[in-house]
């Protein structure tokens, strides 16, 4: 199976201690393959299944205080 990787843009991480939150988190979604956060870029890259592990991440950051839109490159 074929993974996808999206670059989100999420202003509300400040810290590492944002990242491990989001990284914990992301971890356990189902479909969702690698969680890498930059702090400084306030990004969160995602390697995902499909588009419904990817829909399931972005709810969840949600959830958790961390709201992400894709990033422009």
């Amino acid at each position: 199976m074929s993974h996808s990787e999206i670059k989100l843009l999420a202003k509300d991480i400040s810290c590492d201690h944002c990242a491990m939150a989001i990284r914990r988190e992301l971890q356990e979604v189902e479909g969702v393959r690698v969680v890498d956060v930059n702090v400084p870029d306030k990004t969160v890259t995602l390697s995902y299944d499909d588009q419904a592990a990817l829909a399931r991440a972005m709810d969840l950051m949600r959830e958790i205080g961390y709201p992400a839109e894709r990033a422009v490159e």
